[in-house]
């Protein structure tokens, strides 16, 4: 009977690069996170900031046109103060659809652009990270008190005559716009720890990325 013969060296080799990888991505994801939940982390981020719904911005158009300048700012503040919140308790999510990497996509990513690692853990990751962000994003909107915001809008702009009325699920848009956001800034990362010697901060990220 043929024995297989392992190369425990090449097994080593293939760990490490593994173990590197997903060290970078947890060292990206752990700092994105914490930099988007900062105070104003998203607002005063022009990359991450999340606008006013493109969907419904004849509703701003109008809102503005009546002076209610004030209300549109404040509701835009609030959407992005719940996205930082959010980011708070984002990086374990995350880090969870970082564990399943296997080495056949660790080689596949190493060799590919500054963000690919980011975008596979995107595509792999998305559909659990909607489901679980959606309830957070919709508890934390409680907190921020964002809904009453944007329904006090829609109820003023309802009222305006011959326009036709306007529902919106904003708990859908802040879920979308937060995750892009958090792999906007997980990506940037990436290229910092691929591009830059002193971002790799670990013996293992050294060895990985040279």
């Amino acid at each position: 009977k043929a024995h297989t013969f392992i190369d425990s060296e090449k097994l080593k080799a293939d760990k490490d690069i593994t173990r590197g990888l997903t060290q970078a991505l947890k060292i990206s994801v752990i700092k994105s996170c914490k930099n988007a939940s900062q105070v104003n982390g998203f607002y005063k981020n022009d990359n991450i900031k999340i606008p006013f719904p493109s969907k419904i911005n004849n509703v701003k158009k109008a809102c503005l046109n009546i002076g209610l300048d004030n209300l549109v700012l404040d509701f835009e503040k609030k959407m992005n103060k719940t996205a930082e919140l959010v980011s708070s308790d984002a990086s374990e999510i995350i880090i969870e659809a970082i564990l399943g990497l296997r080495f056949t996509d660790v080689i596949q990513i190493l060799n590919g652009s500054d963000n690919a690692a980011t975008m596979y853990l995107k595509d792999k990751s998305f559909d659990n990270l909607y489901a679980s962000f959606y309830p957070t994003v919709k508890k934390k909107m409680d907190n921020t008190g964002v809904q009453k915001k944007l329904d006090l809008i829609l109820k003023r702009y309802n009222k305006i005559p011959l326009i036709k009325k306007v529902k919106f699920d904003l708990t859908d848009y802040i879920t979308l716009k937060t995750i892009d956001g958090i792999f906007y800034l997980i990506a940037e990362n990436e290229k910092d720890i691929r591009n830059n010697p002193s971002a790799r901060t670990t013996e293992l990220l050294k060895k990985i990325f040279k």
